[in-house]
């Protein structure tokens, strides 16, 4: 059951509808969700800075006022000033120490109401006083609400001839003074009024403003479990929705930071995101809530307003649990129609089932198979399943068919690897393969190697003795691979040596043979080839260079070289061409070394090639007494380069070496 198509179909089916309603739900929870809470928070964020608007243009007519009130009383100051200098002139007029005396005492009994007057001498010192609070005292330890010390800043050698205004605190009341220097008399005169009432009305007005943002926090929020709330910069709370609450925001710790909650809620509200998210580390059930902060910095107060970001999401949760409950529905309804339609289709799938594993028992090489066609085993049908059924019929056709020409197609594939095998054996038995050769002669010694790409190659190698004193070498490399290029190696083989028989120069046996093989040459193959001929005599190589890779030679002392003296094109493409002959001296103990390009050109699985420096590389290091180890060191670090790269050409090399 748990293995068939139906079980697997349902299955399927019912992961996709799962998964899709997986996906939908989350996003839809999570997308409404974030949306919402984004939405709460810029209705937060305009409703505060509706407040802060308006709790600042409230400061803003407070500050006039006081500013108005208080521009008033320093002109009242100034004006009683300016009436007490006149007095003291007019005494000052008499010149005589009795109208100073009379200006002081007069001091003493000012009539401006509610202004006082003081006369100070040089050492800040109070000489008359009008008012009750100054008499006889001195100014030196005094200051004023900007923390300057009156005694030196109103001297009256310090003073500018417009004179000063200071604020002076004197316990819980404060009086405005305006301090002028008088000349003649080298003297300050102070006129004070107490501004008490100033700020007495700055209290009320900033009492009212309290009273207003309270009542417009009521309005803020509109969710439950939400509150609004105002608090000092010193953690005093001016608006609090409740004792408890305002507790917990004091005492609150929060989880996220380690941090008290109204430490962050300060940090939030002086910094560009002014939203913060945050759990009660007290808190059992760790609900976070939603807090946006306002900073009103010219009264210190920040306000904000919080709410449960539960309660935010309700809505995304509401819409969540209405859209599974729609999706269980459909899937229901879904697994149901979806099981009747897969009962239909399984039925005639598992008779085709059936029929296929019957298969491998019938004799398709018999004329009947003595089966019932699968055409009275399924009903007809225009669909997949139809389709399917007449698949299988014309598959038992072709599959008899394809059984015939395979066990056709079988035997000629194993008559011609056969005849394959032989013309490798044909092959390589023309091919000397006996090392040492020449035993008699111990003037030179020889060895050569031959490894074709396939069962028959166009590489080529061969060495003969000419007389007593020259013996003839060869090496090429035919243009194809496999028996075409087999057989032309064993025609081109062939006319070397009969050639030879006749001519013992190495150009015009090429020429001879380039003229015989573009004679008749349909398929335009051609071979590049070396004949050379060694003196065992006197060491000197005479040899000819059918368009072939350069030679080397390898000296007993010194460096091996490329020989690389051109001689001829390769053979079998223009005929009546006169090939160069060339010579090369070598002295007891020096080599020379033939190859084809199968060695140069072998590529390893990065397509890179064995080239013609490595090779020189490889033949410099010899060994330089034994030409067989020689060969065989190359033909290991070729295979080494190749690696598990295929062999992509036939490899052929040979080297001889003179003794002298």
């Amino acid at each position: 059951m748990f293995f068939s198509i139906k079980f697997k179909i349902l299955l399927s089916i019912t992961l996709i509808m799962t998964a899709t309603a997986g996906f939908n739900i989350y996003f839809t929870h999570r997308d409404v969700g974030n949306a919402m809470q984004l939405s709460q928070r810029a209705v937060a964020e305009k409703m505060l800075e509706y407040v802060r608007l308006n709790t600042q243009e409230e400061y803003r007519n407070l500050l006039r006022a006081k500013t108005s009130m208080t521009l008033e009383k320093r002109s009242q100051l100034k004006e009683a000033a300016r009436l007490a200098l006149s007095v003291f002139r007019s005494h000052d007029a008499f010149q005589d120490k009795g109208a100073r005396a009379g200006a002081e005492k007069w001091i003493t009994t000012i009539p401006f109401k509610k202004i006082h007057c003081l006369l100070l001498n040089q050492d800040a010192g109070v000489i008359a006083s009008s008012d009750p609070n100054f008499t006889l005292t001195t100014l030196d330890a005094l200051t004023d609400v900007k923390g300057r010390d009156l005694g030196k800043v109103m001297a009256y050698d310090r003073l500018s001839p417009k004179g000063d205004y200071a604020v002076i605190n004197r316990g819980k009341s404060r009086t405005l003074a305006y301090f002028v220097p008088f000349s003649p008399w080298r003297c300050t005169l102070a006129t004070t009024l107490d501004i008490d009432d100033i700020q007495a009305e700055a209290e009320k007005k900033l009492n009212r403003i309290i009273k207003t943002l309270n009542a417009t926090s009521k309005q803020l929020v509109m969710i439950k479990g939400g509150y609004a709330f105002m608090f000092t910069g010193k953690k005093e709370f001016i608006i609090s929705p409740s004792e408890a609450i305002q507790q917990k925001l004091v005492n609150g710790i929060s989880n996220e930071t380690g941090k008290p909650i109204l430490d962050d809620m300060m940090a939030a509200a002086t910094s560009d995101n002014k939203k913060l998210v945050y759990t009660f580390s007290q808190d059992p059930d760790r609900s976070p809530m939603s807090t946006s902060v306002s900073y009103f910095k010219a009264l210190d107060w920040y306000i904000g307003v919080t709410v449960p970001v539960r309660e935010i999401q309700r809505p995304a949760r509401d819409l969540v649990f209405r859209q599974s409950v729609i999706i269980a529905v459909m899937l229901a309804l879904g697994l149901l129609g979806a099981g009747f339609m897969v009962a239909r289709i399984a039925s005639p799938l598992r008779v085709l089932a059936a029929y296929a594993k019957k298969l491998p028992e019938q004799d398709f090489t018999a004329d009947d198979p003595g089966e019932i066609p699968i055409e009275d085993l399924v009903p007809p049908s225009r669909d997949e399943v139809g389709e399917l059924s007449r698949s299988f019929g014309f598959m038992q056709s072709e599959l008899k068919k394809n059984i015939s020409n395979l066990v056709e197609a079988t035997a000629a594939r194993e008559k011609l690897h056969s005849e394959l095998n032989v013309a490798r054996e044909i092959q390589m038995g023309i091919i000397p393969k006996t090392f040492p050769t020449f035993t008699e002669h111990n003037q030179f010694d020889l060895f050569a190697t031959i490894q074709p790409a396939k069962e028959v190659g166009g590489d080529l190698y061969d060495f003969f003795m000419l007389d007593e004193d020259h013996v003839c070498f060869t090496l090429g490399d035919v243009s194809d691979k496999g028996v075409p290029a087999a057989l032309f190696m064993v025609i081109t083989r062939t006319l070397i040596k009969t050639t030879a028989e006749h001519e013992r120069s190495p150009a015009k046996i090429m020429s001879r043979i380039n003229n015989i093989l573009g004679e008749d040459n349909p398929r335009a193959m051609f071979v590049t080839l070396v004949i050379g001929v060694l003196n065992i005599r006197t060491g000197v190589v005479a040899y000819s260079s059918g368009g072939h890779n350069p030679p080397i030679v390898v000296p007993a002392k010194g460096e091996s070289y490329y020989k690389k003296d051109k001689s001829g094109p390769m053979v079998g493409v223009i005929e009546n061409i006169d090939y160069k002959e060339i010579t090369v001296s070598l002295l007891p103990g020096d080599g020379f070394f033939l190859y084809t390009d199968g060695v140069t050109e072998a590529m390893d699985p990065d397509n890179t090639l064995f080239s013609d420096e490595k090779l020189l590389t490889v033949v410099r290091k010899g060994p330089l007494d034994s030409i067989e180890g020689m060969i065989e060191n190359v033909m290991a670090e070729v295979k080494d380069h190749a690696g598990t790269a295929p062999q992509s050409d036939d490899i052929a090399m040979l080297m001889i070496r003179y003794n002298g």
